[in-house]
């Protein structure tokens, strides 16, 4: 017996009802319904889908690739180990974001201890019990991003029994995290990890694709075609028989060369002009500060932990609220919570918000490349990273405004304090020296601000430059089959694709104000303002 959901974009898919009754219908599972997919909403009102549907997608362009690298997979696996390795690897397409925070990648981070991953592969290691694993995650450096590791996690914790043994958990772990099999070196471990691959990899997974082809749906984002049918249907794992020694890989016919470009043009048009527009990046600054300010309050890892994910939950010290399930709304209500908040009011009225000087990469690139040398537009970029790194070291924030001066000024006299009762010592001066240049920044700002009649009163949000976000190499060394040749073709020697991205400088920045629509800005005044402090500091 099986249910028949039906999905905007794939039609009706199919779901075995074990499947529904014991993982879909499930509290742990529903919980998807309340965490958005996306950070788009504020640029795209109607970015609203949740990752409940992002994850039935995966799992139903999963079933389509299963079916294509059946022949092969039956081949070198006994029919019971093909059975397992495809349900396994179904069961991690569906539940690839079951530990997914809340306010899409803006909370993942907080899932993490000092910034690291211990835990959760310690966590990890001991729900699978694979030795080989853990020190695989150590010796190769494993990085898998915070949900994926939280995803396995919570999938093994509270549907283990459906998952299977702990071999079979391992590979649902690997599956969602991306981590391979290194030490296993058996033909059956290369095959697994083509199928790993196939959910998570650097390049084209089912997972991209249906985000890819989601969120232009769901936004109107005018993006290019990708005809996933005709590309998983390419989709095969063999050996290239003209190599000695050559181990199994994941190829691609030659009639899904146009769709593979089509899936690099469409990702990377997501990343530039959706994920870095200034609109979605500062409505990601705004909760990654209120959600400090909640961890302040409540303690770190209290909200962001595998406790707070599950049914049980846990309460919170002082209150009497438990949290559990955590979604987007647990953390819009405590936020509500927050006494006299600037940013929480700033999240919830809109119309309080700070807006951008300039709205895109290639504005600031205009202001900035085409007024500054090289050298100086290289020494505003030093500068801007070393002015942050100041902004949070002395109020935790990048708000540039009275305070942040105030503080600064306090800051300057201490040092000199310091600086004379060390006997006036070097490594002081030094020190006395830095604040007071970080203090020439922030009044550089505040005589912009005097001059365009504004507030005194910027954010400022350190972002990268655009590069393609598919991993170069890695896509360059796809293999795709013609059948003339007996050699497998590697995509980078066939396409142009890659010919064009290109990473450039590393940093660029969005500096936000108080808009008042009765000023007209001039930018070039706070290009000038800043070109002038450069200059200076370069002769």
């Amino acid at each position: 017996m099986s249910k028949r959901l039906k999905d905007p974009i794939y039609g009706y898919i199919t779901i075995d009802d074990k499947i529904i009754k014991e993982i879909v219908d499930t509290a742990e599972f529903q919980r998807l319904r309340n965490v958005v997919q996306t950070s788009y909403a504020p640029l795209y009102s109607s970015a609203v889908h949740n990752r409940f549907v992002h994850s039935l997608g995966v799992y139903y362009l999963g079933t389509l690739v299963a079916e294509n690298i059946k022949s092969v997979v039956e081949k070198e696996l006994k029919d019971t180990e093909y059975e397992r390795c495809i349900e396994v690897f179904l069961l991690a397409c569906l539940l690839h974001d079951v530990g997914h925070a809340p306010f899409s990648h803006t909370g993942e981070e907080y899932y993490l201890k000092s910034g690291e991953r211990v835990e959760l592969h310690k966590r990890l290691s001991e729900l699978t019990g694979d030795s080989n694993l853990e020190e695989e995650i150590s010796q190769k450096s494993y990085k898998a991003a915070p949900h994926e590791l939280m995803s396995a996690i919570v999938a093994i914790e509270c549907f283990g029994d459906i998952i299977g043994d702990d071999k079979e958990k391992s590979f649902f772990a690997r599956c969602i995290t991306g981590y391979q099999y290194v030490m296993d070196e058996d033909e059956k471990y290369k095959i697994l990890n083509c199928v790993i691959s196939l959910l998570n990899s650097s390049v084209i997974d089912v997972d991209k694709l249906d985000y890819l082809i989601r969120d232009a749906y769901i936004t109107g984002f005018d993006t290019i075609n990708i005809d996933y049918e005709r590309l998983l249907r390419s989709i095969y794992i063999k050996k290239d028989l003209v190599k000695r020694e050559a181990d199994y890989e994941v190829v691609y016919t030659k009639g899904a060369i146009s769709v593979i470009e089509n899936v690099v043009y469409a990702h990377d048009a997501e990343r530039k002009w959706i994920q870095n527009h200034p609109v979605v990046q500062y409505e990601g600054f705004l909760i990654k500060r209120i959600i400090d300010d909640l961890n302040e309050k409540y303690g770190d890892n209290v909200l962001f932990s595998e406790d707070a994910l599950s049914k049980e939950g846990r309460m919170i010290k002082g209150e009497n609220v438990r949290v559990s399930l955590l979604c987007d709304a647990d953390i819009v209500f405590l936020m509500k919570n927050l006494d006299d908040n600037k940013y929480v009011e700033e999240y919830l009225d809109r119309g309080k918000r700070r807006h951008p000087l300039w709205k895109s990469e290639a504005e600031y690139r205009a202001l900035f490349g085409t007024c500054f040398s090289a050298q100086t537009y290289e020494v505003l970029e030093q500068e801007m990273v070393a002015l942050l790194k100041y902004l949070n070291y002395i109020q935790h924030s990048n708000v540039i405004n009275e305070v942040s001066l105030k503080a600064c000024e306090e800051d300057i006299q201490a040092a000199e304090k310091l600086y004379e009762e060390s006997g006036r010592n070097k490594k002081f001066r030094k020190q006395v020296e830095d604040k007071k240049e970080y203090k020439c920044w922030m009044e550089a700002f505040k005589e912009f601000a005097d001059k365009q009649g504004i507030d005194f009163d910027f954010v400022l949000l350190e972002e990268t430059l655009f590069s393609s976000g598919f991993a170069k190499e890695r896509l360059s060394e796809l293999k795709v089959e013609f059948p003339d040749l007996k050699s497998l073709s590697r995509l980078g020697e066939i396409s142009t694709v890659l010919s064009s991205h290109s990473a450039g400088r590393d940093k660029f920045f969005y500096v936000f104000y108080r808009r008042d629509d009765k000023k007209n800005i001039r930018m070039i005044e706070l290009v000038n303002i800043l070109d002038y402090l450069v200059r200076n500091k370069v002769q």
